[in-house]
């Protein structure tokens, strides 16, 4: 009777803690069968039933034993993060928690949503379910995963992959490990980007000014092609096998190239309707370097590097500003419309075609793998690049090679190859396009990964319809309709007396900054001091409030100084120490140093800001 207590309050433990889960584990399906076998030495095990042979998930002599052994293989105390690959029946991670430090964390990951109902049926597992170190997820998706390790990615961890579950799903618990691995370290570098694009990309937005103010946005293009078909020209390896069929069907759908293949089109004698660029960096620009005047309309992040509009020759439109830092731009004149970022660009390219209303949007050069064991496709800029670097005893081959081993290779199934290699930076990708699970995207990419939930074809297969139509002049005579060049001179007299206003607000903020970094210091020496004095400690504790409630009344200026210190706001909710000897602080004394780092980067943004709007402001009298 008492066991059976302890198997409802299992259940009824994991539904209050993890109602989400829950949720999934009950409605999950499983294809697989499971036994469930009693242990010589006492408890249940599970056994999976698979291509007609038995495997025992935990041992079936003596499970308790066995988890005891896998345990006592790894150091619990030089770790306090530990992500687990497989739930089974939780033997492994009731041993574990018991011997693992008190403020250790454990995420559980388990594939099969049949073992872990069965887990909490057959087993009292009320103990670790009660203890709120425990975290528990069913085949999650990367966005899960996130949440569930943000604000830990400071934590040291250790992953640990439960044998007995991974001889059942060897490539599931494999790229599982990759994907959370991927994740710590990327958490690892944010802060070291954000402290090296906030600035560009700030400081890009305010050189672009000119471009922004008398530019069109993309939105005059959406909904306006329905019923086209739209081909999405990305760089990937296998590109060449499909110009054939661009260069047919060019006047039969709108050609959407990316920065990388556009070079490319225009070699082959194709002229691309549109050209998407979002990337900051000056790289980028070179992929329009040489290139002659063109009725290609460029569609642009406000952020990239200014050098790409005085390379390309041709019509610009402009996405709205998707970052806080000028966002106030956008809604002020009116939003030029938005392209969602799903980490490349093209994503934001199929995200435009889908906008316009173009149906169907066709995939080409979208390899998301190493197809044949090569980064891009042959002739472009990137691969220019890679003819340029190398040498007698480095070797194109070599370069290649060393692309596909910068990040640990994923095998995943292929588009006519049986398996293709990728790694965890183009899975991201990938799963953009998986998640959209749109059935007007077709991936007609010769060769490279199969994207799940998108359906696909070879080229052979597809028949564009002839669209009655000039496709080229159509998309001409919708740029030129929006006219905004009418407008731009009353538009930057208006933006400019704004911009007056707001570096009125940050630089009367400045001072206050400083001498707010000044009670800050002098708080942290307080806090280290064993004799503190109280009313000293009150008296900078009031100043640094009032300081907050002054910062907080300059909403603009609050907003843009707040984007700038990303890195530093970073820095802080992810728990990170901000020096090496932090370890050895009290709790206290971490709260005032990081409360100390805090003033200093509001303190940096500030003058930063002044400096943007500054040159935005000469950029504009300068008329650019």
């Amino acid at each position: 009777m008492h066991r059976m207590t302890g198997i409802r309050t299992s259940m009824n433990i994991f539904k209050e803690r993890f109602p989400a889960v829950y949720d999934k584990m009950m409605n999950g399906t499983d294809s697989r069968t499971i036994e469930i076998m009693e242990a010589k030495q006492g408890g249940k095990v599970p056994a999976v039933i698979t291509e007609g042979k038995r495997f025992f998930v935990h041992s079936k002599f003596d499970p308790v034993k066995e988890a005891k052994r896998f345990i006592n293989e790894i150091d619990t105390d030089g770790y306090d993060l530990f992500i687990v690959f497989g739930f089974g029946f939780a033997y492994h991670i009731e041993e574990l928690m018991r011997g693992m430090p008190d403020k250790s964390l454990v995420l559980v990951i388990e594939k099969s949503p049949l073992m872990l109902k069965m887990a909490l049926e057959n087993r009292d597992l009320s103990r670790i379910l009660e203890d709120g170190r425990l975290i528990v997820l069913i085949d999650p998706g990367e966005e899960m995963i996130s949440d569930a390790l943000k604000g830990k990615s400071s934590r040291r961890a250790s992953l640990l992959l439960h044998r007995g579950s991974f001889q059942i799903e060897r490539n599931y618990y494999t790229n599982m490990q990759e994907i959370a691995r991927s994740y710590l370290s990327t958490k690892e570098v944010n802060i070291a980007t954000l402290a090296k694009f906030e600035k560009i990309w700030a400081g890009n937005i305010a050189r672009n000014i000119g471009i922004f103010i008398r530019s069109p946005g993309v939105n005059i293009f959406f909904d306006k092609l329905k019923g086209i078909p739209a081909i999405i020209v990305a760089a990937g390896p296998s590109l060449h096998q499909s110009i054939d069929f661009i260069k047919k069907h060019r006047a039969r759908a709108v050609i959407i190239a990316v920065d990388t293949s556009y070079k490319i089109l225009l070699k082959s004698g194709i002229e691309p309707h549109f050209c998407i660029v979002v990337d900051p960096q000056v790289v980028n620009a070179r992929y329009f370097e040489g290139s002659g005047m063109t009725r290609t309309i460029l569609i642009a992040d406000p952020m990239v590097h200014p050098s790409v509009f005085r390379f390309f020759k041709g019509p610009v439109a402009l996405t709205g500003v998707a970052f806080k830092l000028l966002h106030w731009i956008d809604s002020f004149f009116g939003h030029k419309g938005e392209i969602t970022h799903g980490g490349s660009v093209s994503t934001n390219a199929c995200d435009f075609a889908l906008r316009t209303g173009a149906s169907p949007v066709i995939l080409m050069g979208q390899d998301l793998a190493f197809t044949g064991g090569y980064a891009h496709a042959r002739g472009s800029y990137l691969d220019e690049q890679v003819y340029l670097r190398t040498r007698r005893l480095y070797s194109a081959e070599m370069f290649n090679r060393f692309q596909l081993t910068a990040l640990p290779k994923i095998s995943v199934k292929g588009i006519r190859s049986e398996t293709v290699n990728t790694n965890q930076k183009m899975m991201i990708f990938l799963s953009w396009f998986e998640k959209r699970n749109d059935e007007n995207i077709i991936n007609a990419t010769y060769d490279g990964a199969r994207i799940p939930g998108i359906q696909h074809a070879s080229a052979d297969e597809l028949t564009l319809p002839d669209p009655g139509m000039d496709i080229a002049a159509f998309v001409d005579e919708l740029y030129r309709a929006a006219d905004i060049e009418s407008g731009a001179a009353g538009t930057r007299r208006v933006l400019g007396a704004r911009i007056n206003t707001i570096q009125k607000e940050i630089n009367s903020l400045i001072p206050l900054l400083g001498r707010a970094v000044e009670f800050s210091d002098a708080l942290y020496s307080l806090m280290r001091d064993k004799k503190r004095d109280q009313r000293r400690l009150d008296y900078l504790l009031g100043k640094l409030s009032e300081t907050d409630r002054i910062v907080e009344s300059k909403r603009h200026a609050k907003d843009m100084i707040s984007f700038t210190v990303q890195r530093v706001v970073h820095t802080i909710t992810e728990g990170y120490d901000i020096d090496e000897a932090d370890s050895l602080l009290t709790e206290q004394e971490r709260v005032v140093k990081r409360s100390q780092y805090l003033y200093r980067g509001l303190l940096e943004g500030a003058k930063f800001n002044s400096k943007i709007l500054k040159k935005m402001a000469s950029v504009l009298d300068a008329g650019d």
